[in-house]
């Protein structure tokens, strides 16, 4: 008898650690950690550099604590001939509805505290503009 309640106990115990440890074990952590970004990052670089229109070549994504970067080339562009602020604020106006609405970022990111941040760079890899798209861009 005593066995018997040894073991319910010990099938207890493995059942509530399992409950406590098992979402976040499948999750793959903390969404916004570092080691889950940096798999993302990973996984996506496997297929970059690519080119996502006849403009903008999307060459590396990274990740740092609770955010994902997105860098790109703009690939007929001198930096000299863009108007920074200009070209953020018209990008943004496009990234914001444009991340809220995507089902992969707006799920895997935004809805967990993630921001995503988009670089851009002329085609000397000279920096334009880095633009931020939060959660609270989203309603988070």
């Amino acid at each position: 008898m005593k066995r018997a309640i040894f073991w319910i106990v010990v099938a207890a115990a493995a059942g509530l650690l399992a409950w406590w440890l098992g979402p976040s074990y499948f999750r793959g952590g903390d969404p916004g950690s570092i080691e889950r970004l940096s798999r993302e990052a990973a996984q996506l670089n496997r297929s970059l550099p690519a080119m996502i229109d006849k403009e903008t070549e999307l060459t590396i994504t990274e990740a740092a604590p609770a955010m994902f970067i997105y860098k790109y080339r703009l690939v007929n562009v001198l930096g000299g001939k863009v108007d920074p602020a200009r070209f953020a604020a018209a990008a943004k106006s496009y990234l914001v509805p444009n991340a809220c609405s995507r089902p992969e970022t707006r799920a895997d990111f935004l809805s967990k505290g993630v921001t995503m941040r988009y670089i851009y760079f002329d085609k000397d890899q000279q920096h334009i503009a880095t633009i931020d798209v939060t959660p609270k861009d989203c309603g988070f």
